[in-house]
C-alpha cells in the first residue's frame, strides 16, 4: 500500500505519557516497574474480510484458521495475567496501519501477527522478524511511521527466539532460530513484534491444522512468558528501547 504523505510516530513521547497516565498513587517503585514492564499483547490475525489469505483444498482459508488460533493464544495469555487486544475478532480486514496503530497506542506492549503459509514443510512453524533497518536520526523524538520497528529490532529478535524455541520443541522440522522477512505489519509497529507462520494450507485435511493450533498457542504463550523479564521500555527521553537507564 502506498501513501502520499509521511506519518510521524512520537515513540518515546507517547510511551512516556501513557506510562504516566497509567501510574497510580501507590508505591512509586511498584508503579514505575508496572509502567516499564510487559503487560499488553496485541494479537493480529492476518487477512480477513474480502482477503482470505492463503487458500487450500477443501475450503481451507488462512483468515479463518488464524482467527481460531488467536482465540486460543488469547486464552493462554490471559491466564498468565496479560491484557490481550486483537486487531480483529470477526471476519473483517483492518488496514496494515490500523493493525500497527493498535500496538503503537499502548505502553508496555508486544505485537504478534499470525499467518498460515501456502508453502513449507507441513506441520512446521516459523517465526519471523524484520531484517535490519537503518534507524533514522530523530527530530525531537519523532520517528518516521514506515521505520517505527527499527528501534525495537533487538527486542523483537529476543521475543522471536523465545517463541521459536518453544515451537521447535513441539513441531519437528521447524527451524531452530527466528527467520527474517519483510512482513508489512511489522515494519510500522513501534513495539517488539513478530510474525508466526504455520505450514501450510496444502495439508489435505483441515483437521490436521486444527490439531496443531493448541500446541502453537501454548508455545506462543510460553515464549511470551519467557521473554517478559527481558522487556524494558525507556523511561527517559533519548534512551533507546530495550536499554536499561
Amino acid at each position: 500500500m502506498k501513501y502520499g504523505f509521511v506519518k510521524l510516530l512520537t515513540v518515546l513521547v507517547v510511551a512516556g505519557l501513557l506510562g504516566a497516565f497509567a501510574a497510580r498513587p501507590q508505591n512509586s517503585a511498584t508503579s514505575a516497574a508496572q509502567s516499564r514492564g510487559l503487560n499488553i499483547v496485541v494479537i493480529d490475525p492476518a487477512h480477513g474480510g474480502t482477503d482470505p489469505g492463503a487458500r487450500g483444498v477443501g475450503g481451507i482459508r488462512e483468515s479463518d484458521i488464524v482467527l481460531d488460533l488467536a482465540a486460543q493464544v488469547r486464552h493462554g495469555l490471559e491466564a498468565q495475567g496479560f491484557q490481550v487486544i486483537q486487531t480483529r475478532s470477526t471476519n473483517e480486514n483492518p488496514s496494515f496501519d490500523d493493525r500497527s496503530a493498535r500496538a503503537n497506542a499502548q505502553s508496555g506492549a508486544i505485537f504478534l501477527t499470525l499467518h498460515i503459509s501456502s508453502t513449507g514443510l507441513p506441520g512446521t512453524v516459523r517465526v519471523y522478524t524484520m531484517p535490519d533497518m537503518v534507524l533514522p536520526p530523530t527530530n525531537g523524538g519523532l520517528i518516521p511511521w514506515e521505520q517505527a520497528q527499527a528501534p525495537y529490532l533487538s527486542l523483537s529478535r529476543k521475543l522471536g527466539d523465545a517463541v521459536q524455541g518453544e515451537l521447535t520443541q513441539r513441531f519437528k522440522g521447524s527451524p531452530a532460530n527466528t527467520q527474517t522477512a519483510f512482513v508489512r505489519q511489522l515494519r510500522t509497529t513501534a513495539a517488539p513484534a513478530i510474525a508466526v507462520e504455520i505450514s501450510s494450507v496444502t495439508i489435505q485435511d483441515k483437521a490436521d491444522l486444527d490439531r496443531m493450533l493448541p500446541g502453537v498457542a501454548e508455545a506462543i504463550m510460553r515464549g511470551v512468558v519467557a521473554f517478559r523479564p527481558s522487556y524494558v521500555t525507556p523511561t527517559v527521553p533519548g534512551v533507546a528501547p530495550g536499554a536499561k537507564p
